[in-house]
């Protein structure tokens, strides 16, 4: 069976296998679709912008 863990950023109570297991096997207390909106979507955001900026300074 599977434990339970809160989401510390939408307080969904979820199985250990919705959040993102760290190299030294513990989990980080945020839930994959919570990491994509607050962490991966928007650093993909800057890095997009960050080339297109590149782009147009040469």
């Amino acid at each position: 069976m599977s434990e339970l863990m809160q989401c510390t950023r939408c307080g969904e109570i979820l199985p250990r296998s919705k959040l993102e297991r760290m190299k030294t096997g513990t989990y980080r207390r945020v839930c994959n679709h919570c990491k994509w909106l607050y962490y991966v979507k928007p650093s993909r955001e800057r890095r997009i912008l960050r080339e297109l900026d590149a782009r147009h300074k040469t």
